[in-house]
């Protein structure tokens, strides 16, 4: 009689060792997956923190490009914008012509002199401007007030927002011929005025508030560029650079 073979044993994992293999490979490809996520997460938080250097670590980069949350206080004296921030704007050249003599934090003393206002930070500066468009250098004085504090039963924006209207009423007083005026497309509100001053020179005004600081931009072209004049366009372009930068940089500078 001949012995009948035993048939063959069938191929693979079974049982406890099949799944434990299985498991085994769906923990790999899950790893593998949480890995790649962590990865792609790696990536983002090292671009997102890069853009929230300090001006040490990137020169030229002052708070206004920074990307983060405004700040839950502010002590005396941390927000001077003419001594930090214009000169490290790098879309505008600018030298600076006053000695920084007007900065004022009621913080440390002085009076807000705004109707509503416990705590105001306040400058005034000028400066050289030298536009992009490479023409004759302009005069340019930029001044802010910025509501950091209000009295009691006030809110900061709504004082400062009464406070934009009033130098508004008022914004092309210096002026001696006035080719367009109206509102502007910069900030929270704002208010342009574009003609000319008593010798000729063309004259640019912007009037923004953004939260609770108004700011005003003021260009005016020296003598050399009488003859040809500066485009309202032109000085509007210098402006929006100057609104954008600011416009970060007080979100982030004023308390919330």
């Amino acid at each position: 009689m001949v012995d009948e073979k035993a048939p063959p044993a069938k191929q693979g994992l079974h049982g406890w060792r099949a799944a434990v293999a299985v498991f085994g490979c769906g923990s790999v490809a899950a790893f593998g997956v949480f890995g790649i996520l962590i990865g792609i997460a790696s990536i983002f938080l090292n671009f997102a923190s890069s853009g929230v250097q300090s001006e040490s670590d990137e020169p030229g980069a002052g708070p206004a490009e920074q990307i983060g949350e405004a700040r839950s206080s502010l002590e005396a004296g941390q927000m001077n914008v003419c001594e930090d921030n214009l000169d490290h704007l790098t879309t505008i050249t600018t030298t600076r012509q006053d000695e920084g003599e007007n900065f004022v934090d009621t913080a440390s003393g002085g009076d807000p002199e705004i109707d509503g206002a416990e705590r105001v930070v306040r400058d005034d500066c000028l400066w050289t401007i030298t536009p992009s468009s490479n023409s004759t250098p302009w005069d340019f004085r930029f001044s802010y007030e910025a509501v950091i504090d209000a009295t009691e039963g006030e809110e900061s924006e709504q004082v400062a927002a009464l406070r934009f209207e009033d130098i508004r009423s008022d914004i092309s007083s210096g002026l001696t011929d006035v080719e367009s005026e109206g509102e502007a497309e910069f900030g929270d509100a704002s208010y342009s005025v574009y003609g000319s001053g008593s010798q000729g020179q063309s004259i640019y005004i912007a009037l923004v508030q953004t939260r609770s600081a108004v700011y005003q931009i003021r260009f005016e072209a020296r003598d050399d560029a009488l003859v040809d004049g500066v485009s309202e366009n032109e000085f509007e372009n210098e402006a929006r650079k100057i609104s954008n930068f600011l416009g970060h940089g007080f979100e982030f500078w004023i308390p919330e």
